[in-house]
């Protein structure tokens, strides 16, 4: 069973100086979880073998889905593919997939600090011996290997679609790697088909540009801010230096206040180099940011900014916690001329949106697209406090063993539907088998033998000139001379005078 919470949230503005001409504004929070029948028993004894929260932030030209934690219990058998791995893949697949659709002239981007840790969610998880805990560089190649799928190969878009168009590139930063030695991280698969889809780096400037920040703005403007992120933690320290925040007890002068720049920090190379000293970073174990950034098709580009506020404002409406649409805008889709219409009745049949020049259906960048219905997908929506109440709820559980996971699944439930209430779809229940390629045949019994007798010739040994045979080695041997005793004499002392 997988079910998706989610909850409306107020903007999380990033302390950003005027230099920012847009909000950087968490839209919604998303947490998917997903539980199994351990005993395989009719009756239902589910445990949470997964969870992954997400953060969308959202401004008129760039769509940032943020993983904040993913965790898991160990409770899930390991086999190949990892439904982990293959469950991850696909919800943020799904979303970014959602968020094109309602946006397909924005920049989307997947962004996330990987960090090792035994338990992030799961309180007491890290006790279960079953848990494939993962050290720092297992971590980020791990990471590497979910985003990877997201990606659609040459060959693989459908030709109706505008996702051919859409280019797609991954980038990782590992604070004290350069250049080369951020490739072993990569998936092997990259560059492959010629165009690398990894590169060492960030799109931290390209990502700026598109939230319409100025060229000559300082560094702090070009960073995102995500909760607990250690760039964030260090950016409010540089913050703090030039006083921006107050709270320090010497404040810097008002020019330097207001022109946003630090003191030490002058470009974002710098700040990564001064990342490797602090934080995370610094306590000997490797960390690593990854972002896929997914680009609109340039057709789509070059739609105006007015179309893109009406659209955003069109698709916000349809939630409950937004403002609703203002009266210049309302009043731009009414008919010049006023004509009577007749009263609609009947049943409201939904329908769902349609890409500018493309279909009403998800895009099939790659086949884990369609394993996400958009109809029954919606999971619960929380209010803000009935969210931080669940995920209170979560981080409190006990899962160092079955039995208390079960009995800790089941309080979890239970919390939540109190809160919000289960509604329809709000579970959904996967059952099947994963699609695994084949390897070559061990059993010969059924195999058919092929005879090779007359194709096998017997190699002819070469002549080493410097390895000779037993025999010359013998005669080269110096013969063994034996002295008789009638031919050993004993040395006579000297007289002495």
């Amino acid at each position: 069973m997988a079910a998706k919470m989610g909850s409306k949230t107020t903007s999380l503005k990033d302390d950003l100086t005027a230099a920012l001409p847009e909000n950087f504004q968490c839209k919604v929070r998303h947490f998917l979880s997903a539980s199994v029948n351990p005993s395989g028993e009719a009756t239902p004894r589910d445990v949470l073998v997964l969870g992954i929260e997400v953060l969308v932030y959202s401004t008129k030209h760039l769509t940032t889905i943020f993983v904040s934690k993913a965790d898991s219990t160990g409770f899930l058998q390991r086999q190949r593919p990892s439904p982990v791995q293959t469950i991850i893949t696909t919800f943020l697949s799904w979303l970014s997939n959602q968020e094109r659709q309602k946006h397909p002239s924005r920049r989307i981007v997947i962004s996330l600090f990987a960090r090792a840790q035994s338990q992030y969610l799961f309180p007491g998880s890290a006790e279960n011996s079953k848990k494939h805990v993962l050290d720092d560089r297992q971590l980020i190649k791990w990471w590497a290997r979910v985003l990877d799928p997201i990606i659609p190969s040459p060959g693989t878009a459908n030709p109706s679609d505008d996702n051919q168009e859409a280019s797609h590139e991954g980038y990782i930063t590992v604070p004290g790697y350069e250049g080369a030695e951020v490739r072993q991280f990569m998936p092997p698969s990259n560059g492959s088909s010629g165009r690398p889809r990894w590169k060492s780096g960030n799109p931290l400037p390209e990502l700026a540009q598109a939230r319409q920040i100025q060229d000559d703005a300082p560094p702090r403007c070009l960073l995102p801010r995500f909760p607990d992120d250690p760039k964030a933690r260090f950016m409010q320290d540089l913050d703090d230096e030039i006083g921006l925040t107050g709270d320090t007890a010497n404040p810097s002068p008002t020019k330097k206040r207001k022109s946003g720049k630090w003191s030490s920090i002058r470009d974002l190379d710098r700040f990564w180099e001064a990342m490797e000293f602090r934080q995370e970073c610094s306590s000997g174990r490797m960390v690593g940011f990854l972002w896929l950034v997914t680009r609109p098709p340039p057709s789509s580009r070059g739609e105006n900014v007015a179309n893109g506020a009406s659209q955003e404002s069109m698709f916000d409406s349809q939630n409950s916690e937004v403002l609703s649409q203002p009266e210049e805008v309302a009043s731009v889709s009414r008919s010049p001329t006023k004509r009577r219409r007749k009263p609609l009745s009947g049943p409201i049949i939904p329908r769902q949106p349609r890409l500018k020049g493309g279909s009403s259906s998800l895009t099939a960048s790659s086949d884990l697209s369609g394993m996400l219905d958009t109809g029954i997908a919606d999971g619960v929506v929380l209010p803000k406090e009935g969210y931080a109440k669940a995920m209170q709820t979560l981080l409190h559980l006990e899962f160092n063993t079955l039995d208390a996971a079960v009995t800790s699944t089941s309080k979890w439930v239970s919390e939540v539907s109190a809160t919000g209430g289960f509604q329809a779809g709000s579970s959904i229940e996967v059952q099947g088998t994963a699609k695994v390629a084949t390897s070559a045949v061990t059993n010969g019994g059924n195999a058919q033998v092929n005879d090779l007798g007359g194709m096998i010739r017997k190699k002819r040994k070469l002549e080493d000139p410097f390895v000779s045979r037993p025999e010359e080695a013998q005669k080269a041997q110096p013969a063994v001379n034996v002295l008789g005793a009638g031919m050993i004499r004993k040395k006579t002392k000297p007289v002495s005078s």
